[in-house]
């Protein structure tokens, strides 16, 4: 059981390299930083500077070359991608920009899925059902993701991000492929839920609206911190 009053992630000395046709390409460089539970951060940077590569190695999707990380108080860089996965099952909730609905699977199919890959089959429709009335879609459960808005699509997604009810939350620019209005209705229910389940939160965004709703700004210059506050 992880501990409230430490860290849910903790960063050492974070670094990655990873090779291309003229040699080796250091994206990510000696970052540090920790992040507390139920807290919500925003990982902001120009494109190219390792957001979404830092996002990738604290979930523990990618595996950092030098360096800690510690999720749920884990060092992930001891573990494989089985005991990754297993570790993130049911506490790690994602959104991502291209949404990554199943398109043959109904809106609450699509939030009911992560539920049944976990075997909680016995409320998984009530639990589903929850979730998308809360994202203001209950009238679109038996829709397929193609006959839905990307607004509407994005909030299918943040109920499947949340069914499991996580103790963390990752989002990779999760209004960037919506307007205005739209982004502000995610973010708003982004924050709504976040308050409901006292999830952490952990975004990158080029969204300033975003990341200045978010306690904790760390940004990501040349692949260094370059300020958090």
């Amino acid at each position: 059981m992880h501990n409230t009053f430490d860290p849910i992630i903790a960063v050492e000395g974070l670094r990655k390299v990873v090779r291309d046709a003229d040699g080796e390409l250091t994206i990510l460089d000696d970052i540090g930083f920790v992040v507390m539970p139920g807290s919500s951060v925003a990982i902001v940077g120009a494109s190219g500077s390792g957001k979404s590569t830092l996002l990738g190695l604290l979930a523990g999707l990618d595996t950092a070359t030098a360096g800690t990380v510690r999720l749920f108080g884990e060092d992930l860089t001891r573990l494989d991608e089985d005991r990754r996965a297993a570790l993130r099952s049911g506490r790690v909730g994602f959104v991502f920009q291209s949404f990554q609905l199943m398109p043959h699977l109904t809106a609450l199919e699509n939030v009911m899925l992560p539920l049944e890959l976990r075997g909680e089959t016995q409320d998984a429709v009530a639990r589903a059902r929850d979730g998308l009335e809360r994202v203001g879609l209950g009238t679109r459960m038996s829709h397929y993701p193609k006959h839905l808005s990307g607004g509407e699509q994005q909030r299918v997604a943040l109920a499947r991000a949340f069914v499991t009810r996580p103790a963390i939350l990752f989002a990779d620019e999760p209004t960037g492929s919506l307007d205005a209005a739209n982004g502000e209705a995610v973010i708003d229910l982004m924050f709504e839920l976040n308050r409901a389940t006292g999830a952490t939160l952990v975004l990158v965004t080029h969204d300033t609206d975003l990341a200045r709703r978010c306690e904790t700004t760390i940004t990501i210059e040349a692949g260094r911190v370059h300020r958090a506050s």
